[in-house]
């Protein structure tokens, strides 16, 4: 069975590589796991932590029962630490065939591919990035709406 990881760091993401991994999930028959990385060491009174999971939890959460009740075998995680180390553990411990990941909004694209370097040298598995589709203009959807009638 395929195994989908989805890897998320910050608390200004937009989910898309989650919806993209159970879409793909779906079509295929792939079991997927969310992996929620907060920075920082985890420790038992890690208040900032505990706020952070909490608030991506939520929506990551509506994902999570979408995909079960579409029958889509849904786990998810959370860690602290290093995003890359925490997605290159996860991903060896876990045998996942696939990471599914999408740039932090504001984050600058030289950080980002160099994060990727890193990680695709060190675990055995492809590697899809997902960029958030920019809305429709009224103009452009007015034709759409026209081509399908």
């Amino acid at each position: 069975m395929e195994r989908i990881l989805v890897g998320i760091h910050s608390s200004d993401t937009s989910f898309w590589a989650g919806i993209h991994a159970l879409n793909l999930a779906k079509r295929i028959g792939a079991r997927v796991s969310f992996l929620l990385v907060v920075d920082g060491p985890a420790g038992p009174n890690d208040a900032p932590g505990k706020e952070v999971e909490a608030s991506l939890r939520e929506k990551v959460e509506l994902l999570i029962e979408e995909g079960r009740s579409e029958g889509i075998p849904v786990d998810y995680y959370f860690t602290c630490g290093n995003f890359e180390t925490e997605l290159i553990r996860f991903s060896q411990e876990n045998k996942v065939t696939l990471l599914v990941v999408e740039p932090a909004r504001g984050k600058s694209a030289e950080r980002f591919s160099s994060l990727l370097e890193k990680i695709r040298h060190r675990i055995n598995c492809r590697i899809e990035v997902v960029h958030e589709k920019p809305p429709v203009s009224n103009a452009a959807g007015e034709k759409e709406k026209g081509k399908r009638r």
